[in-house]
């Protein structure tokens, strides 16, 4: 035990930690390793994240070799504050701190060549700038940077030892949010005005779980818009039960947006789960104006529109049939209005049923009904009236036709028909907007 003690006070008399090892010749060679412990927190709030890690710094110091024991010296972590270390520090952090229960979490150890192993226990909260336009379908890039604070290149040189094992525990790490996809190591100097720093990045690759999002906010917006559809089925005057419908799912989906906002940073451009929740919202107050339109259709507007189109349909037909001239029968029969009835037999150009039998040239008949009809001669009448006739036939063939076609069009003045066409086209639409929204962004 003495020897050992010897070895130790030999070892730090005279030990100058002012001075790095081999100062003015080559620089020293220092070598890092990770063991993670775990990753506590990603915020996209404060654009960070939280990680706790074992932290290694490996690098020779011939100051310290010694050839009296050949074992490993394990000292204690005050003895740290005797030797030189090198000045790392990490290049993102915001908060850092070496755990201290029960006593500082410092190691020390001392190999007969002089190599010297430097551990630490800390937890350091880094910046990580993360791209939201995708979020939560998206995929981050949370990077620790160490460097040199003082020594440049020429004193001082970094190297992860161990190659791609250098960082170890990564597999063990679970994420309520997001799943660790690879991690990456880099080696590099950067320049700045006061010389060149060596520098190593350990990066992580980050894939967010969509799968809180799709219960928390993905299906309840999709069952209030949804939702928002059954007022296509509730009478048209059931204005209570429909008003009330479409503004609990205007206000349920503003507190889902609302809400939304709280947990994210105010970031100026548009992310993908604010496309969704818009569009929910855009289908939701659509429907709420469907009732509106029909609303205004059933009790404003559109009773005017029918009285007046009633009125000139009416029109129309009273001026067709001054147009179309004398109404003729099956038999050829011409029938009077009552006032020509009255001018004729007034006149006397007509006699009664039994003297009209003998009139070679006209005659008016009167039939059970007492309506009186001018028959029409054996010679000129028949030729004459046959035309006008045909022409009539055709005229309500077209007319026939034409309201055909008018009964195929959809008829916005119809409020059942509004909403009998709106249980199509708004579940359509809705499908085709989830169809694009979820092809752009998964794949």
């Amino acid at each position: 035990m003495s020897h050992v003690e010897d070895t130790v006070d030999k070892l730090l008399k005279g030990y100058d930690i002012r001075l790095r090892p081999d100062f003015g010749g080559a620089p020293v060679a220092v070598g890092m390793s990770i063991d993670v412990a775990s990753i506590d927190r990603v915020s996209e709030v404060n654009m960070d994240y939280t990680l706790t890690m074992y932290f290694q710094q490996y690098w020779r110091d011939k100051r310290l070799a010694y050839a009296e024991i050949p074992l490993n010296l394990t000292l204690d972590n005050r003895v740290a504050d005797q030797l030189w270390v090198p000045d790392t520090y990490f290049l993102n952090d915001k908060r850092s701190f070496v755990h201290g229960v029960t006593v500082k979490n410092r190691m020390i150890r001392l190999h007969p060549d002089g190599t010297v192993l430097y551990g630490l226990r800390i937890t350091t909260t880094a910046a990580c700038m993360m791209d939201l336009r995708r979020y939560p379908l998206d995929e981050q890039n949370c990077t620790l940077e160490i460097e040199s604070y003082g020594y440049t290149t020429d004193d001082i040189e970094f190297y992860w030892k161990g190659g791609d094992r250098a960082v170890t525990g990564v597999t063990r790490i679970k994420l309520p949010q997001f799943s660790i996809v690879d991690y990456k190591l880099v080696s590099r100097n950067v320049v700045f005005s006061t010389g060149a720093y060596p520098r190593l990045s350990l990066s992580f690759k980050l894939k967010r779980n969509i799968g809180y999002f799709i219960l928390q906010t993905y299906m309840p917006s999709v069952l209030i818009t949804i939702l928002s559809w059954v007022s296509f089925w509730i009478n048209y005057d059931a204005s209570a039960a429909r008003v009330a419908l479409g503004i609990t799912t205007v206000l349920t989906m503003t507190t889902i947006n609302t809400h939304l906002r709280e947990t994210l940073p105010k970031i100026p451009y548009v992310k993908a789960i604010d496309m969704y929740l818009m569009g929910c919202f855009v289908f939701v107050f659509l429907a709420l104006l469907e009732y509106a339109f029909v609303n205004y259709i059933f009790f404003g507007r559109g009773p005017q529109m029918q009285k007046k189109q009633a009125e000139k349909a009416q029109k129309a037909n009273n001026e067709r049939e001054n147009f179309d001239g004398p109404k003729v029968n099956t038999c050829g029969n011409i029938l009077l209005t009552t006032l020509e009835t009255h001018n004729e037999v007034g006149g006397n150009d007509v006699e009664t049923h039994n003297r009209s039998s003998s009139s070679s040239s006209s005659c008016a008949v009167f039939d059970s009904s007492g309506v009186l009809y001018r028959k029409p001669s054996g010679g000129r009448e028949p030729g004459r009236l046959g035309p006008a006739r045909d022409d009539q036939l055709k005229k309500t063939r077209l007319r026939r036709r034409s309201s055909q076609l008018r009964i195929k069009m959809p008829d916005l003045t119809n409020v059942n028909g509004i909403d009998r066409w709106s249980r199509i086209i708004f579940p359509f639409s809705f499908s085709l907007f989830n169809t694009i929204y979820w092809l752009y962004y998964v794949n």
